[in-house]
This record gives C-alpha cells, sequence and structure tokens, in this order.
C-alpha cells in the first residue's frame, strides 16, 4: 500500500468558451502523504485555485473541462466519480478554505447552523449532537461557543476566518486544501490564524495543500513547496531543497523579490514582463520570455520534467544537454 493520501497524475484542465479556450492547468503531476503540508505557490493566475477546485469537484460546469489525468484518494480516482459519490467525500474526507471569508458564508444563517449542518449531512447524529459539535468547534478556532446563535456580519474579517476553518474541519477530513486562507487579513491576525492551522493540522494528522503567495509562510509551515507558472509546475520538492538550491529562474526571481532587511535597496527586484496569458501559451517554454537566462534553444523547445535526485524536479532546458547558455560559466546536464 502506497503511503501517499493524494496523487495527482498529467492533470490538465481548460475553460472552454465561443471565443478563445484558456489552458489553465497543464500536465502537473504531484504527491501528499498522510500528514504532510504542501505548499502551491506563483503569481496570480498560475492555476492553483484551478487545481484545488478540480482536486475538490468543484470546477464551474459548462465551462471548465478536465481534458485529461487523475486525481486518487487513497487510490480512488475523484475525476471518475458521481456528483452523488464527490458530495459525500468533501467535507468529509476532503475539506477546503476558500479564499474570501467574507462571501464564504451564508449571511442569512447562524455561524452554529452552518457549522452543524456539515456534521448533519456526513455523520449519524441529532440535531442536538450536532449543535455540540459545532460549539465545540468554535472552541477549537478561538471563538466563545456561546457565539454560535450570531450571524457572520457580527464578526470581524478574522473571527469569519476562523469560522470558515471550523467548518472545514468540523468532520475531521483526511485532506485540507486552504485557498490563500490569511490574504485578507492583517499581519496579527494571519499570525494566529497560521498558528491556529498548524496547531489543528497537528492534532489531527491532517494533510494540507497550502495556496498562498507568501514564500515565508510555505517554509515556516510546509514539508514540500510546488512553484507554479503558467499552469504547468516547473520546480517541486522539499521545503529545503527549493529553498536552498532554486533550480527554476521563475524560482530564483521568486525569491529574489522579497524583501531583506539586510539589504538596502532603492528599489525591489521586479519579474520583467507580464503573466503569460494561458488563452495563448507558447509552444516553447512558457517563461522564456520573461527570463534573463534564456537561449535560443528556450524559444523553440517545451522543455520536460527533470529529477534532479531527492524528488527535486524542475522544468527548465538549463539542466539538459541541450542547453545553449552558460550557468557559472559552464554546462549543466542532468
Amino acid at each position: 500500500m502506497s503511503d501517499n493520501l493524494l496523487s495527482v497524475r498529467e492533470l490538465v484542465i481548460h475553460y472552454e468558451t465561443d471565443e478563445e479556450v484558456v489552458e489553465a492547468v497543464n500536465n502537473i503531476s504531484f504527491d501528499l502523504k498522510k500528514g504532510e503540508i504542501l505548499g502551491l505557490v506563483g503569481e496570480t493566475g498560475a492555476g492553483k485555485t484551478t487545481t484545488a477546485l478540480g482536486i475538490m469537484g468543484l470546477l464551474p460546469p459548462k465551462v471548465a473541462n478536465v481534458i485529461s489525468g487523475s486525481v486518487e484518494l487513497d487510490g480512488n480516482d475523484l475525476l471518475r466519480m458521481t456528483d452523488r459519490q464527490m458530495r459525500k467525500i468533501r467535507g468529509k474526507r476532503i475539506s477546503m478554505i476558500f479564499q474570501d471569508p467574507m462571501t464564504a458564508l451564508n449571511p442569512v444563517k447562524t455561524v452554529g447552523d452552518q457549522i452543524s449542518e456539515v456534521v448533519l449531512l456526513h455523520d449519524r447524529c441529532s440535531k442536538a449532537e450536532a449543535l455540540r459539535r459545532a460549539q465545540e468547534m468554535l472552541g477549537m478556532v478561538g471563538i466563545v461557543p456561546e457565539r454560535y446563535r450570531d450571524y457572520p456580519h457580527q464578526f470581524s474579517g478574522g473571527m469569519k476566518q476562523r469560522i470558515v476553518i471550523a467548518i472545514a474541519l468540523a468532520c475531521r477530513p483526511d485532506l485540507l486544501i486552504a485557498d490563500e486562507p490569511t490574504t485578507a487579513l492583517d499581519v496579527t491576525i494571519q499570525a494566529q490564524i497560521l498558528d491556529m492551522m498548524r496547531n489543528l493540522q497537528k492534532e489531527n494528522g491532517t494533510s494540507m495543500i497550502l495556496i498562498t503567495h507568501d514564500l515565508g509562510v510555505v517554509a515556516e509551515m510546509c514539508d514540500h513547496c510546488a512553484v507554479m507558472y503558467a499552469g504547468e509546475l516547473v520546480e517541486y520538492g522539499t521545503v529545503e531543497a527549493v529553498f536552498d538550491h532554486p533550480k527554476h529562474p521563475y524560482t530564483e526571481a521568486l525569491y529574489r523579490s522579497i524583501p531583506s532587511l539586510d539589504k538596502d535597496v532603492e528599489r525591489l527586484h521586479v519579474i520583467p514582463g507580464m503573466v503569460t496569458d494561458p488563452a495563448s501559451l507558447p509552444a516553447y517554454c512558457s517563461f522564456a520570455d520573461r527570463c534573463g537566462d534564456a537561449c535560443g534553444m528556450c524559444r523553440t523547445l517545451d522543455p520536460k520534467v527533470l529529477d534532479l535526485g531527492g524528488g527535486h524536479t524542475v522544468k527548465c532546458l538549463k539542466y539538459t544537454s541541450k542547453w545553449e547558455g552558460k550557468t557559472d560559466g559552464k554546462t549543466e546536464s542532468a
């Protein structure tokens, strides 16, 4: 038996309209072991949220299409399941913390009812037991349990996010997907929410996919890091490998964009150009037009994913024998 809880293989997702085809996710693969945290990073439009929605089976109907690939939870392909089968899994085995807590909650239902609704849907218990569980979950995320009768508008932004987390964890899922759970919060509340999520994850042994723009959060919380660009995983590996030895030019550029207290600079590093339009991806490397290391081959060939050892992978021609450019004065090959 594999110790992987989740295995995503060669997943391709398109948004198709009469005007264009948006290639949102392009042939990505990764594994997530039980109890581990994977950090998914990249600029806006990289395909992070689409990947999460594809795993959850929540892609918008009629527009979004899973072209190919598989998403296996304990060996069962979620993409082959019916809507009825997925409803039994969502909330029970896989839960998601959505990006905006302001719109994730129903404004006309009490928070206690919204938490207990999840419990009633997946666990056979009475309404009284479900409400007791709802109060218990509120206490677990640092909210006074007696406030279960209150409505979302009676809570601050940080408290709303805690309630969303309580709903996601109400049935103690095996996998939690957190889509930028602290983006709308101030710095102090961000730290509190992340500490709480880390503690709850350790207590319950929950696996987690953390979608974020903050590389500092990934370094602090995650076991593995996956860097996405234009719907592709351009680099993947343990946090130590990716942070200490970044290989892809895009990963290196993201690190150079982080403000440093040790350096006195007038202007932060900026990645030149615009994010590649997923509706018109080039046939060659999608990052080549913004890459300072790009050579002629980079605008001719689409690189394949290379294993650099120890599970550290990169999608870049710099590490092949075809590379025409130079790195530190010498050519590298995989």
